[in-house]
């Protein structure tokens, strides 16, 4: 399922999981989303985003930009705002 309708550089997203296997503690990242193969020509069609504390931060000295990429199958771990909301609230089967 996805939590996104479309992706828009320079717009924030979350990506979200859960640390356990039980499914019982959710996980939430946030990030900016830099575009498709933003980072290298090595990654063509993978969407790269940036966290969110280091694009805040810009060229603050000592901050170090942190990123992300994934290719079209792993985002449905990305939620826009409105996504997060509906993920936070879905059921989760336990896995496995």
């Amino acid at each position: 399922m996805r939590w996104h309708s479309n992706l828009v550089i320079g717009q924030p997203y979350f990506v979200v999981g859960f640390v356990d296997e039980k499914l019982t503690v959710p996980s939430i990242g946030s990030f900016i989303y830099m575009g498709v193969a933003a980072l290298d020509e090595n990654s063509p069609s993978r969407h790269c985003f940036q966290d969110a504390h280091s694009f805040l931060a810009g060229e603050a000295e000592g901050v170090q930009p942190n990123f992300i990429a994934l290719d079209d199958d792993a985002l449905d771990m990305v939620a826009d705002k409105a996504g997060l909301v509906r993920w936070l609230q879905a059921d989760h089967p336990e896995a496995g």
